[in-house]
C-alpha cells in the first residue's frame, strides 16, 4: 500500500516534465537587453517613487548609450562606489568622466521629466541641485531608491 503513493507521484513527475518538455521547456533563450540608445516608453507614474523611478531610468539610458553599456549594467553599478568604480574600469572608461555623464544625465532626465509634466518644478529643482552638488556615494544613494534597488 506504501508504494502506491510513490508510483504515483513517480508518474505525476514524469509527466510533468514530459508536459514541459513538449512545450518547449528544453531551450531557453533569454529576453535580449534593451538598446539603451532607442527611446522607451515609459507608462504614466503613479505616485513619487514612479517619478523618481522614471528619472532615473531615463538618465540611465542616456549614460548608458553615450558608453556603450547596457542599462542594466549601470542600474546594478549604482549599488556603491565600488560597483560605479568596477563598471568604468571594466569598460575603459574614466570614472570621473562616467561620474559627470551620470550628473549631466540626471539633469537632463529630470529637465524633460517637468517638462513632460512628469514631475513638478519643486522636485525637479531639488533633483538638479542634488545632481550638481552631492557627493557620488549620496548622488548613489538617492539614485539606487529611485531605481527600487536596495542597498
Amino acid at each position: 500500500m506504501r508504494l502506491v503513493p510513490l508510483v504515483a507521484a513517480a508518474v505525476a513527475g514524469a509527466l510533468l516534465i514530459g508536459v514541459y518538455a513538449a512545450a518547449g521547456g528544453t531551450s531557453f533563450t533569454p529576453s535580449p537587453v534593451a538598446n539603451p540608445c532607442t527611446p522607451r516608453v515609459l507608462p504614466s507614474p503613479d505616485g513619487v517613487s514612479e517619478q523618481l523611478e522614471q528619472v532615473v531610468l531615463r538618465a540611465a539610458d542616456g549614460v548608458a548609450c553615450e558608453f556603450g553599456v547596457s542599462r542594466e549594467d549601470l542600474i546594478l553599478s549604482l549599488r556603491s562606489v565600488d560597483r560605479f568604480d568596477r563598471l568604468a574600469a571594466e569598460h575603459g572608461i574614466d570614472r570621473s568622466e562616467l561620474e559627470s555623464a551620470l550628473r549631466r544625465g540626471l539633469i537632463r532626465a529630470t529637465d524633460q521629466a517637468e517638462q513632460d509634466g512628469v514631475i513638478g518644478s519643486n522636485t525637479a529643482s531639488a533633483l538638479r541641485a542634488a545632481a550638481g552638488i552631492l557627493p557620488l556615494d549620496l548622488l548613489l544613494s538617492i539614485v539606487r531608491s529611485g531605481a527600487g534597488l536596495l542597498s
